[in-house]
């Protein structure tokens, strides 16, 4: 069995346009943008993921909810799986393509790039 991963990109973020008290915005005009658009991003992760062996041996599959920091520079920091997640490694690995990714471009509120926090979900398959 081969696995992948399929990539949605929200086409908004959600809540008020207001940074937290580390001057990250979990909301802007535009959101932060792999360079490329949504089809580069699904090309990305397709030549880098590797479906964690564990997972494939037991048809593990499952969603791996990652939000990471796109800084002003386009620059990703601070990943990290939020909520449950499906184990088996598949978390590690969606970690590990994500640090992996070239730099964004950055998120922009009344013109000027700004921190903003991403959530994207890695829907891990098996076929």
């Amino acid at each position: 069995m081969k696995g992948k991963a399929i990539i949605t990109v929200p086409s908004k973020g959600t809540g008020a346009m207001e940074m937290d008290k580390e001057g990250v915005y979990n909301n802007v005009e535009y959101l932060p943008s792999y360079p490329g658009g949504t089809k580069a991003l699904q090309r990305f992760f397709d030549d880098n993921l590797q479906y964690p062996t564990a997972a494939t041996d037991n048809g593990i599959e499952g969603t791996v909810n990652v939000d990471f920091i796109v800084d002003e520079n386009g620059k990703l920091t601070s990943p990290h799986v939020q909520g449950q997640a499906p184990g088996y490694g598949l978390e590690a690995e969606a970690l590990r393509v994500i640090q992996k990714m070239p730099a964004w471009t950055p998120g922009k509120l009344k013109g000027k790039n700004v921190k903003t926090r991403f959530y994207l979900p890695v829907k891990f398959q098996l076929n």
